[in-house]
């Protein structure tokens, strides 16, 4: 049985009746491996690669790594954020490149093998309708480091930046939690939110990230049983789960993000 270890925010977590539609991308990858694959996913709603470390996070996971074990690690959105207890430094030798080393070392030494990803683009466009990146550095510190550590790198931001800039400014309202009053129970005023994403933009991103999955072992050999266990294009069975307001669902959901409204 393949084991996938996911270290994220909560763009990456999962997410239960309470909050639905809101869908974390791994809750969708999963229909594109075998149904024996397990997913143990630590990522948690507003945590950075500083957080997550600080609040002992990170050891939960090396608690659970075993040898033989895959890792998705991705984080930037809340390191981004002006927020003492978040916010980390992309430059080189920053704390953001630091953590993410100490991840993917400490990962390594159980055996693990991780890859990094970027993160998902945030649904942004400027005044003329053009798509725009708010992660910036962030994303160069990722690719730079994994390259360092010569493990494999996704760059989910770039990928889905096009996916935004293909669809555009209207047609990607869609795939994130942005949408009219009235018309889930558990946001009866709808909602603005251009950073977390509804199950079509979990599926449409997971299915991106699929084929970028199928083909690590290309470049990297060891990664053989991740890339061939991915059905790209190939779905499996998901269970559906009901929608049920809760009044807590309407609790603020962190990192969101203001888009440009025509």
């Amino acid at each position: 049985m393949m084991r996938v270890l996911c270290l994220g925010d909560s763009i990456m977590q999962y997410n239960d009746f309470s909050t639905f539609p809101q869908t974390g991308w791994v809750q969708e990858l999963a229909r594109f491996f075998p149904v024996s694959t397990q997913w143990l996913n630590f990522a948690r709603n507003g945590r950075s690669t500083k957080s997550f470390i600080d609040e002992g996070r990170f050891m939960r996971v090396m608690a659970e790594a075993e040898d033989g074990d895959f890792a998705f690690i991705q984080f930037g959105h809340n390191d981004e954020k002006d927020d003492p207890l978040r916010h980390t430094s992309p430059e080189k030798g920053g704390s953001f490149r630091k953590n993410l080393t100490y991840f993917v070392r400490e990962l390594k030494g159980k055996g693990v093998l991780p890859v990094l990803l970027t993160p998902m683009a945030r649904r942004m466009f400027d005044e003329n309708g053009k798509v725009k990146d708010s992660h910036g550095e962030y994303s160069v510190a990722i690719i730079e480091t994994a390259a360092e550590e010569n493990i494999p790198c996704i760059d989910m931001n770039k990928l889905t930046l096009d996916f935004l800039a293909k669809k555009g400014f209207e047609e990607s309202r869609r795939f994130y939690m942005n949408f009219d009053s009235n018309i889930y129970e558990n946001f009866p005023l709808g909602r603005g939110d251009n950073s977390h994403l509804r199950p079509e933009g979990a599926n449409a991103y997971s299915k991106i990230a699929a084929a970028q999955i199928k083909k690590i072992s290309e470049s990297f050999p060891e990664y053989k049983v991740l890339s061939d266990s991915c059905m790209s294009g190939t779905e499996s069975p998901f269970l559906e789960v009901e929608s049920v307001l809760e009044e807590s669902a309407n609790a603020e959901i962190d990192d969101e993000y203001t888009v440009f409204q025509k």
